[in-house]
């Protein structure tokens, strides 16, 4: 085969790859990453554009083997295509990485929030509970015992390693579910409304299977007596 039509055959099966390069560059380019499914979607594109490049690498490598004469010439005609995948690729993992920081940095800030509240909570359900013994003896005290004992639970939990959201590695299927459920928002408020006879008294293990009951009951979002009642929306990615 003459070198002047191998080159042909060159430019002519570089051309839609040039033209498909420049709109995966456009559509990364383009891409915001500010949450897990941008995240995802850039890492995606990321693992196409790889394989864009293996395809290109692999059409090169044809086309020069049986042309020594011209390996030159055909590699330089390659390399800008090649240069500017491995640019793009930068530019998105670049993009990925800062998303990856920022996680990390409102993880550590959210630890830091939740320990200062627990601390907080904490002393005030000692004082609460110091009150409780004082004024209502000893059938106050058990209620005394679970008050102190969930804010120091509470105060375990956020000394917990912060979560962090994990990059997507593969194409997935989202499956979104929503159920109501309670959350105890402040265990004070929750002793002092069965104290007062506002809520039964087995709430206060916490029980969280009657609450979520009582939230299903309800079915209507707003904070009572320090338990939150919402829907949860829970995302699940496989």
């Amino acid at each position: 085969m003459e070198i002047n039509t191998q080159r042909a055959l060159a430019v002519a099966e570089l051309n839609p790859i040039v033209t498909d390069i420049a709109a995966f560059a456009g559509t990364i380019e383009g891409i915001d990453v500010e949450d897990e499914e941008t995240q995802g979607q850039v890492g995606d594109l990321v693992k196409m554009m790889n394989h864009r490049r293996k395809k290109l690498e692999d059409k090169r490598l044809s086309l020069v083997k049986p042309l020594n004469g011209v390996v030159n010439e055909i590699n330089a005609l390659f390399k800008p295509p090649r240069d500017r995948i491995d640019e793009i690729v930068g530019i998105a993992r670049k993009k990925m990485n800062n998303f990856a920081r920022a996680q990390v940095a409102l993880a550590d800030e959210k630890k830091r929030q939740a320990e200062a509240t627990a601390r907080a909570e904490r002393k005030e359900a000692q004082e609460l509970a110091a009150t409780l013994r004082k004024k209502a003896g000893q059938e106050a005290a058990v209620v005394a015992d679970v008050v102190l004992e969930e804010a120091e639970k509470k105060v375990v939990q956020a000394a917990k390693p912060a979560k962090v959201a994990t990059t997507r590695g593969r194409e997935s299927s989202v499956i979104i579910s929503k159920i109501w459920k309670a959350q105890v928002v402040d265990i004070i408020e929750l002793a002092k409304a069965v104290v007062d006879g506002k809520l039964p008294t087995h709430v206060l293990e916490p029980n969280m299977t009657a609450l979520n009951d009582i939230a299903r009951e309800r079915k209507d979002p707003g904070t009572i007596h320090g338990v939150r009642f919402f829907q949860d929306v829970s995302t699940s990615v496989r």
